[in-house]
């Protein structure tokens, strides 16, 4: 059997419509690529003719080594690139039977986990999933240049440059002890347990200089942390870790989580093995049991 012709080590990228028949190139000689052009004739190869099922963009296979042709399945990350323009096979596993062992690809980055999933469930990372830094990668937020402020410079003119500007924040301005924050930041809401000892009493130290407070996260209140910090946060979250009224006292003002903002519609989760020795302590619950929290209150 003659092998194959890589036509290049990633897929193609191409426009199907529902319905219509397409003619895939096999054997990785054809100009028109991933499709035929008639260029196997004599080469013992033939176009595999398939139909698409939807409309949409579709990744076939162009290192013709895909166990699941016309489409790509990650082989090609497994195709040297001074391979690309030559007759190559890869290896054969030991099982032919055997499905291929799905990889992460630039085109497909979830393919590996979706397998995962698919074979294990959440029986192996827990019902709340992967346990991971929560938020959203940087590279797939809105950024400034994509955003033009249009001002109103004659309803509200510029200041000159030497002028005085004011950065002081009250919340809670009517309230009978207002709390004033010299700058409209604070440390945002990060657990003991989540950080280190240190950082959260590095992190209360450092607003303290600043003019800002911190927040206690829903982890409880680290009295080293409310020590170090004169505008102290102090969370009551859905679980109500560590939460005591005799604590009040010692704090400026309340911050509520009513739901968790980087896991919409979950609740937090630290595992059994980081809920140690002051951890367990400030959280109030056993020490090695995990620290789930639902996902709102349950009165």
């Amino acid at each position: 059997m003659p092998k194959t012709t890589v036509a290049d080590n990633k897929p193609a990228a191409v426009e199907l419509t529902e319905g219509e028949e397409y003619y895939f190139c096999t054997c990785g000689k054809s100009a028109n690529q991933p499709f035929c052009d008639g260029s196997h004739k004599g080469s013992g190869f033939a176009p595999k003719a398939f139909k698409a099922e939807e409309t949409g963009t579709a990744y076939l296979c162009n290192c013709k080594q895909s166990a699941n042709l016309p489409f790509c399945d990650g082989k090609h990350k497994q195709v040297p690139a001074e391979q690309v323009g030559k007759e190559f096979e890869l290896p054969k596993p030991e099982d032919a039977d055997a499905l291929p062992e799905a990889e992460p690809t630039p085109e497909e980055p979830t393919v590996a986990f979706i397998h995962q999933l698919a074979k294990e469930g959440l029986s192996k990372i827990g019902h709340h999933g992967p346990m991971e830094a929560m938020g959203v990668p940087r590279n797939q937020l809105p950024n400034w240049n994509g955003i033009q402020i249009m001002v109103a410079q004659l309803a509200r003119k510029p200041l000159m440059e030497d002028a005085e500007v004011g950065t002081n924040l009250v919340i809670g301005p009517e309230a009978a002890k207002p709390l004033e924050l010299k700058i409209p930041l604070f440390v945002s809401d990060m657990s003991f347990g989540a950080l280190s000892e240190e950082a959260k009493v590095s992190m209360a130290k450092g607003a303290e200089l600043a003019g800002t407070g911190i927040c206690s996260r829903e982890g409880g209140m680290l009295p080293d942390e409310q020590e170090a910090n004169s505008r102290y946060f102090y969370e009551l979250a859905s679980a109500k870790f560590g939460f005591d009224e005799s604590l009040l006292a010692r704090v400026q003002a309340f911050h509520f989580k009513c739901g968790q903002g980087a896991k919409t519609g979950t609740g937090g989760h630290l595992p059994g093995n980081k809920n140690t020795g002051r951890i367990s302590e400030v959280r109030g619950i056993p020490a090695g049991q995990p620290a789930v929290s639902p996902p709102t209150f349950s009165d």
